[in-house]
């Protein structure tokens, strides 16, 4: 009989079978007995190994015949868990497991790089979708359970009636969530498995799903949740693209999700907005999300009157979705030209602290334009030049073609909050406002204050209320979403 030193020191074996010694069942001979019937059963065939007096030697002969037998270490996993369910020695076996074998149709290349993608990356709610994916019948994991040993685990589970392999899904999911260059390579990765096994159309199902998919999060109601809208001219006619990107929780970061685009005509486009703001509506309802709509806009369209477009595709009493919603506009072009990010991201942290501390922007920290002529805007410039804290630029006047230079001033300054009344000049009333709810300290976010000044004018009917003409640009450097191509359209009209 072969001596414990006869076990080659540096076997590939070796941390396997250390592994298995820290499990209690397997310190006794009826215990790998029980565990080897149990293999047996899993492999659909009697699971023969030569038993050995010494507690090691049998321990390696039973890796061993493991190694050597198809699916016979993902067996070994599943006998332990049936009878060490749960248990910190059977996670390390499985940890261990997960290092040696591939999975299902996966080349040893192709798990290696499955794995360099997923290094480092943090996913709040990666234990939800975890059970989301695995279903009732998810095996138990530890609490410092990483993604190799995820897949191992979803890998021993039967597919959905779909057929796909829970692994891929599994990884969908995470491409849901990260950024977007790396999204695009691990859901690169998928299609290739996919294709390979002639389930691509229903990978292609999932990715349509997966937005709609309700998977239970400890996410808090009230938080920030994002639907944001990008609109720009689609040739030379008077039709528009919409591009869209929807994020329930930021709390790990900003990585949304993109839908289709659309193309269509503007009262097309205010349909189609509609519907997508009443998907999220239904889809979010039960995290009690605080939703708040952006849009994206070129300078020729910042103008828009987007908060006064009705959030309900039909309704008997149409309400502006300004007033349910925090509504505001951001700059396409500052997303696009990175040589104005430095100042942007400087005032932005510094608006981020003036409302952290008080709900309110401080007064000296705002700034009225008075001309948006040669003179005025050569002021502008200096000031903002010589002010490194002022955060909010009120404009003298709408933004319109062909003349931007006051907008473009305070654009290329960083400032993230401008505001300006869509129908001319800043009255009394208008000047009032503004510094009622940005200079004013008081409970609740500036823009829930913005969303009051809205619904106020529509309860009074008034279109000439300066809630109804008020457009607030609130601009996050840290939320971009200019795309690289656009999409190919969901719809042409």
């Amino acid at each position: 009989m072969a001596g414990y030193q006869e076990i080659p020191a540096r076997s590939v074996l070796w941390p396997l079978v250390e592994a298995l010694q820290k499990v209690p069942c397997m310190a006794d001979a009826n215990g790998r007995r029980l565990v080897l019937r149990i293999i047996g059963d899993e492999l659909g065939r009697p699971f023969m190994v030569d038993e050995h007096s010494q507690t090691t030697m049998h321990l390696f002969s039973i890796v061993d015949a493991c190694r050597q037998s198809p699916e016979g270490l993902r067996a070994l996993v599943k006998a332990l868990e049936y009878v060490e369910p749960g248990a910190l020695s059977t996670n390390g076996v499985r940890q261990i497991v997960t290092q040696m074998v591939p999975l299902d149709s996966w080349t040893h290349q192709e798990q290696r790089e499955l794995f360099a993608l997923l290094a480092g990356i943090i996913v709040p709610d990666i234990v939800e979708v975890y059970r989301f994916v695995a279903g009732p019948n998810a095996p138990k994991l530890g609490d410092q359970t990483t993604f190799e040993e995820m897949l191992l685990a979803l890998d021993t589970l039967n597919a959905g009636v779909d057929g796909l392999p829970r692994p891929l899904v599994f990884v969908e999911h995470l491409a849901a969530r990260v950024r977007l260059d790396l999204a695009t390579k691990l859901r690169n990765w998928v299609d290739l498995q996919a294709t390979r096994i002639n389930l691509f159309a229903e990978l292609q199902e999932v990715r349509r799903q997966l937005g709609r998919a309700a998977i239970p999060t400890s996410l808090q109601p009230r938080l920030p949740a994002y639907i944001v809208f990008l609109l720009q001219y689609e040739g030379l006619g008077s039709r528009y693209r919409l591009s869209y990107w929807r994020q329930l929780d930021v709390t790990g970061g900003w990585y949304p999700e993109r839908g289709d685009d659309f193309i269509g005509t503007l009262d097309e486009i205010k349909h189609h907005v509609a519907a997508l703001i009443e998907c999220v509506e239904s889809e979010w309802a039960n995290y009690v999300p605080d939703i708040r709509v952006e849009f994206v806009l070129p300078l020729t369209l910042l103008n828009l009157a987007v908060d006064q477009w009705q959030w309900e595709v039909e309704s008997p009493l149409p309400q502006p979705m300004g007033c349910r919603f925090s509504v505001v506009v951001r700059s396409l072009e500052r997303m696009q030209w990175r040589k104005w990010h430095r100042h942007w991201y400087a005032r932005w942290a510094e608006l981020e602290s003036q409302v952290y501390s008080s709900n309110s922007v401080i007064a000296e920290c705002g700034y009225w334009s008075r001309a948006a002529d040669l003179p005025g805007l050569r002021e502008l410039t200096s000031y903002f030049e010589r002010h490194g804290n002022v955060v909010a630029l009120m404009l003298c006047a709408p933004p319109l073609p062909p003349a931007f230079d006051e907008l473009m001033v305070g654009l290329r300054a960083g400032i993230p909050v401008v505001v300006w009344h869509r129908k001319g000049a800043a009255d009394e009333e208008f000047v009032a406002t503004v510094n009622a709810f940005l200079h004013a300290a008081g409970t609740g976010h500036l823009l829930d204050r913005v969303r009051v000044v809205r619904s106020n004018a529509f309860v009074e009917s008034d279109q000439c209320h300066v809630g109804a003409h008020m457009t607030v640009l609130w601009d996050d450097p840290k939320r971009v979403v200019v795309p690289d191509r656009p999409a190919p359209p969901e719809e042409v009209a």
